[in-house]
């Protein structure tokens, strides 16, 4: 008992010591990460300073430029790759099976499925991937967690990157998070339960003092030792470990996960650091800039508006009344230069607001925003320019190009591991329709709709329109030459590049069995009509018949009566 105590004991401090480097080697990101959050981020200011809530953090802004470019950039990438109302992913598998049709449905399905969840309210998706996509834009590093909650599901959280510390493997791909958060002794007890919890949570508990805060460290790690093939919580590829209090080294939970259910992913990264760097961080200057020129400005314009007054040093009854209406007594007989003239400041707001108004298109243009809004180009008037909606749709494809290398990278380190974490909680909930037999063993393929990767294709479909339009004068001369383009082959690849549900197109059977039944179905009409010619054919011929004969016995009477 007490060799398993010691190797206990060794095992927390071993992490705790892990922790402290982490958290040492981070303190310069921290600076800099509190300055963008004072000025475009202020909610998230808690690096260095600490907040009591509902404590004011906006001292440091007198201009809103980059807190609105940071809400309007998250909001486009927000509906550029997690658009709530359109499909943003869908599965596939190999070639080979995907000329299956039950394969298909079954894929189309579980992609419904799959969407319908990140849609869900009670999963909590759109609102912590908005605060996502603002930690990614304003500090370069988002950290969000997929929980898998009983009864619910997948359920989705963004926590503060504050509280996150990481680190990556030799692939550069983050794989540990250290989470050092507060919780009250009331939700230590709701989530462990009260023989779990430290001793000193479980008197603060009892004694009434449920809402006491615990410095607590939640470590999430692939798991050294393991014996493969083996189930259960404590055998997984990652441990789960919550430490709590922090400071007592109390080990309240060890579990583990399937794969790693932080979900972290960086902007831009230089490949010796661990954090990356986001358009925040290059804006910061130019947002720095702006507020001090806005403070400057707005002393230059109060000082213009009620500027200094000059005034003589003797002759004038103190108090001096600057109210409109106020009355200001002298002696008389002072010459007309001792009267109570203002200080001209000369100076040029005009100028300022000039530069600022550059500074602010820099920033906007840092956030992508003229990349990821489409209002049209403007005149030197203000006025937005009209163009037709063929240039506009030109123009925004050729824009969302430029973000295609950006948005790979969270591809792969965002919504590749989210929709795989999804799909494995729900897979594990039988959330799942049964799948065919073909796909037990397959390999599952994420690909992603959103808009850049369909505009990054969609010039394939130019190409195809241009031809069609080149070729369809000269069908006039030659008719035989359309038949050189094979236009089912044209709708499977459009249908394919602008990520068309398979269910809206006819399989290769279904397609023959159509043809089969018109074509039976022309057989019948065509013999039908040909019956109706051969009966009214022999209709015909019976009147010519009756007709001659009547004429016939006529003939035969009329020469009876002659005789």
């Amino acid at each position: 008992m007490e060799q398993s105590e010691q190797t206990e004991r060794d095992f927390v401090t071993e992490l705790v010591q892990e922790f402290q480097e982490l958290e040492s080697d981070r303190q310069n990101w921290e600076h800099y990460w509190q300055q963008v959050a004072e000025y475009m981020i202020p909610r998230r200011a808690d690096f260095i300073s600490n907040y009591s809530p509902g404590e004011k953090r906006r001292s440091k802004i007198f201009e809103g430029t980059g807190v609105r470019a940071l809400t309007r950039f998250a909001s486009g990438i927000h509906n550029t790759l997690t658009n709530a109302s359109m499909p943003w992913f869908r599965l596939s598998v190999e070639p080979e099976l995907m000329q299956d049709r039950q394969v298909q449905l079954w894929l189309e399905e579980a992609q419904r499925r799959a969407a319908e969840m990140f849609n869900k309210p009670e999963a909590n998706f759109h609102p912590a991937a908005h605060e996502y996509y603002s930690d990614l834009g304003a500090f370069g590093t988002g950290v969000m967690m997929v929980h898998d909650q009983p009864g619910v599901g997948p359920m989705f959280r963004a926590f503060h990157l504050a509280e996150c510390f990481l680190q990556v493997n030799y692939l550069g791909r983050v794989d540990t998070v250290y989470r050092k958060v507060k919780m009250t002794a009331k939700q230590l007890v709701e989530e462990f339960g009260m023989e779990a919890v430290a001793e000193s949570v479980r008197k603060a508990f009892t004694e009434g003092k449920q809402y006491t805060k615990y410095d607590c460290l939640h470590v999430v790690k692939p798991r050294k030792e393991r014996a493969y093939g083996q189930a259960g919580a404590d055998n997984m590829p990652y441990m789960s470990v919550y430490i709590c209090p922090y400071d007592e080294k109390h080990v309240v939970n060890v579990s583990g996960y399937e794969n790693l259910p932080y979900v972290c992913s960086r902007w831009e990264r230089n490949s010796q650091e661990i954090y990356g760097r986001g358009p925040g961080i290059e804006a910061l200057a130019d947002v720095k800039m702006c507020n001090k020129m806005e403070e400057l400005g707005l002393k230059a314009l109060a000082k213009m508006t009620d500027p200094p007054l000059m005034v003589p040093d003797d002759g004038f009854l103190s108090p001096i009344r600057t109210t409109p209406g106020g009355l200001n007594f002298f002696r008389a007989g002072l010459s007309p230069n001792d009267r109570i003239i203002p200080l001209e400041t000369r100076g040029r707001p005009d100028l300022n607001e000039n530069k600022m108004a550059m500074v602010k298109d820099s920033i906007n243009k840092a956030f992508y925003l003229d990349m990821l809004e489409l209002p049209g180009p403007v005149a030197p008037d203000g006025d937005v320019l009209r163009f037709s909606a063929t240039e506009v749709n030109q123009r925004q494809r050729d824009r969302l190009s430029i973000l295609g290398p950006i948005v790979a990278r969270q591809e792969v380190e965002f919504l590749g591991p989210l929709v795989e974490r999804t799909l494995n909680i729900m897979i594990k909930n039988n959330m799942m329709p049964e799948p065919p037999e073909a796909l037990i063993e397959a390999n599952f393929n994420i690909e992603y709709t959103n808009p850049v990767g369909i505009s990054m294709r969609t010039g394939e479909l130019t190409s195809i329109n241009t031809l069609m339009q080149f070729l369809t004068p000269m069908a006039q001369i030659d008719a035989n030459i359309l038949r050189r383009l094979d236009i089912g082959r044209v709708a499977t690849l459009a249908a394919e590049i602008l990520r068309v549900p398979p269910s809206v197109f006819k399989t290769d059977q279904e397609m023959q069995e159509e043809m089969e039944a018109e074509a039976e179905q022309m057989a019948r009409q065509q013999q039908l009509q040909e019956q109706m010619a051969v009966a009214q054919a022999n209709n015909l011929i019976s009147m010519a018949e009756r007709n001659r004969s009547q004429a016939q016995l006529a003939d035969a009477k009329a020469a009876g009566e002659g005789a």
